[in-house]
């Protein structure tokens, strides 16, 4: 039986890739890293932005419920008596946590202060919302009727990031009632 024999040149060239096959695997390679690579960033700037929705969010749900509930646990309303102001001020039954007011600071966080003593006196007040948010508006309305006291307030908060793609502004708004009328 007779071996069919190739010439030495042709078999060094069977045993490596061809130019073409080269630039080929080059091509699918790269086209799957690029995808890779915008996949990770998408994951990346994704989580950025889900980090400023909840902050914002959870900022704004939790000031909200600590100014309602304030609001309906007062005696009274001391400021404002009528129209609309960015703080309010109110008066409790235990004369310790008179006046507590709650407004604006000028770093864009709210603030609440409660007497002249204690762990956060209207001189030294307590930060409501935290350093990763900018409230941008709050706004307290005495609503108040003959039978009922009522407060309408509205706050507007935004995450502070540096995309502006990342950006979430939030708007609340509700009215309370106070219970001791």
């Amino acid at each position: 039986m007779k071996k069919n024999k190739q010439p030495k040149s042709l078999q060094n060239m069977n045993s490596g890739f061809t130019l073409v096959e080269m630039i080929l695997y080059i091509a699918i390679v790269a086209i799957f890293m690029t995808g890779l690579v915008y996949f990770t960033l998408d994951i990346v700037y994704g989580r950025e932005k889900s980090y400023v929705h909840q902050e914002v969010n959870q900022n704004t749900r939790f000031a909200a419920k600590r100014i309602a509930y304030e609001i309906k646990n007062a005696k009274s309303i001391i400021s404002p008596l009528s129209g609309s102001s960015s703080s309010i001020s109110l008066e409790y039954a235990d004369a310790n946590r008179n006046p507590t007011v709650i407004n604006i600071s000028g770093d864009g966080r709210i603030t609440i202060g409660y007497g002249s003593s204690g762990n956060c006196p209207t001189s030294s007040p307590c930060f409501l919302t935290g350093n990763k948010v900018n409230v941008t508006a709050i706004n307290f309305t005495n609503l108040s009727s003959g039978n009922s006291t009522n407060v309408k307030f509205s706050l507007t908060i935004e995450g502070v990031g540096d995309a502006i793609e990342n950006q979430k502004i939030e708007n609340f708004e509700t009215s309370v009632e106070l219970r001791s009328k």
